[in-house]
């Protein structure tokens, strides 16, 4: 039985670093673009899990909608599972200059995170393959 929480993925989540994900305001239609890891990487809680199957948002704005608005109205999409940090940061920067994300008021997302390491993973096809299909609703 896949337990993903409230992340929308074709299988089991948890396997490498982290995943890049899409949260769809239904209401507003708008999306947010973000990543999370799966287990601590840091200090005293390194290789603990993290909070991922409840985790919503960092966005300042979507934490103040997820306070007055039931979680229903929003889709909680996982695009891919990175197996390196580095895989992950890319795919999620990828992703937001891809969908140019800072420049449209259909993103809640106005900053790029930087990348200053190599990179070591590749954007997935898989991924590439679902976020088409979410880009793809904003054009209709």
């Amino acid at each position: 039985m896949i337990n993903n929480g409230h992340w929308r993925f074709p299988e089991q989540m948890g396997e490498g670093v982290g995943f890049v994900y899409v949260i769809h305001d239904m209401v507003l239609n708008r999306f947010y673009v973000g990543k999370k890891i799966f287990k601590s990487l840091r200090g005293l809680k390194r290789g603990k899990e993290t909070d991922w199957r409840k985790y919503r948002s960092s966005s300042p704005i979507l934490k103040e909608h997820f306070k007055v608005r039931p979680q229903e109205e929003f889709r909680f999409i996982c695009l891919e599972q990175y197996n390196t940090k580095s895989g992950l940061a890319f795919a999620e920067t990828w992703t937001l200059c891809l969908a140019q994300a800072p420049l449209s008021d259909a993103f809640y997302n106005k900053r790029i995170e930087g990348i200053s390491f190599k990179v070591l993973e590749g954007v997935t096809n898989r991924h590439i393959f679902r976020l088409t299909k979410i880009l793809g609703v904003l054009k209709k």
